[in-house]
């Protein structure tokens, strides 16, 4: 029951009902009403209650769920799979002499698979996020290089069709934006946050970065150096340019005079 949606009056006239004491104020007397409910009810349920202090500050219980989606964990393990097999792929050409370049770029988009599967193994959407973006590059590689014999196309010198590598890479990036998309409305599919790691290493990009950067103050020129010289009027002080020569307008006496 709901006895914080009761007046204090109302709570009290259900205590002398149910031959409880009345007396105290609304935060006591609802708890003598709950623990009245506990003790008179054969199989008691837990609950979460919020309960209104004399500070008036709500006092609630929350349970969170930390818990990673057996799905998840399955979609990281093939993500590494066949990061590992990428980098399998890669290792063959350059072996053979073939594409060195093409196998080395395969051979860190095997690795750049296996990230993104490690860090959706460990619960984080980032890595979903990752393998994403990994399968975009690598699916315009595929197009680039599909009439090539290459690591980092499906296409071996026109083998197979174009369609069948854009049907693949769609496949491959349904796979692994389904967890995203079903996991929208459901905190626990996730765990929160990024990996520690990950934001060391933000950070760490981050301090380089503004190192790097030449701000606005270090653009400015740095400010003239003046010297004090004396109207030659009314003796009033003035600050010039160190070295300057020429006339010069007293801001006291409006006079001019030249400085040499």
């Amino acid at each position: 029951m709901d006895y914080d949606s009761y007046t204090l009056l109302e709570l009290k006239t259900m205590c002398k009902d149910r031959g409880l004491r009345v007396s105290g104020k609304k935060a006591e007397v609802v708890i003598r009403l709950m623990e009245n409910d506990e003790q008179n009810s054969p199989t008691p349920q837990p609950q979460s209650v919020t309960i209104q202090t004399q500070s008036q500050q709500p006092v609630t219980h929350i349970y969170v769920q930390n818990s990673t989606d057996t799905g998840v964990i399955v979609t990281g393990v093939f993500i590494v799979l066949y990061g590992l097999f990428r980098i399998f792929v890669g290792g063959i050409f350059s072996s053979f002499g073939e594409a060195p370049v093409q196998s080395f770029i395969a051979m860190t988009i095997g690795l750049a698979y296996i990230a993104g599967g490690v860090i959706t193994i460990q619960g984080y959407k980032q890595g979903l996020q990752l393998t994403l973006g990994v399968l975009v590059v690598s699916g315009i590689l595929s197009i680039i290089y599909h009439d090539e014999w290459s690591p980092l196309s499906m296409g071996m010198e026109g083998i197979w069709p174009i369609e069948f590598s854009l049907i693949c890479s769609g496949f491959c990036m349904l796979v692994v934006a389904a967890p995203l998309i079903a996991g929208m409305g459901s905190d626990g599919r996730f765990k929160q946050g990024s990996p520690k790691y990950l934001e060391a290493a933000a950070r760490f990009a981050t301090g380089v970065a503004y190192n790097n950067v030449i701000t606005y103050d270090d653009m400015r020129p740095t400010k003239e150096a003046k010297i004090v010289i004396k109207c030659v009027h009314c003796d009033s002080k003035l600050k010039v340019p160190v070295g300057y020569q020429g006339n010069v307008k007293c801001p006291s006496c409006g006079d001019k005079f030249e400085v040499s």
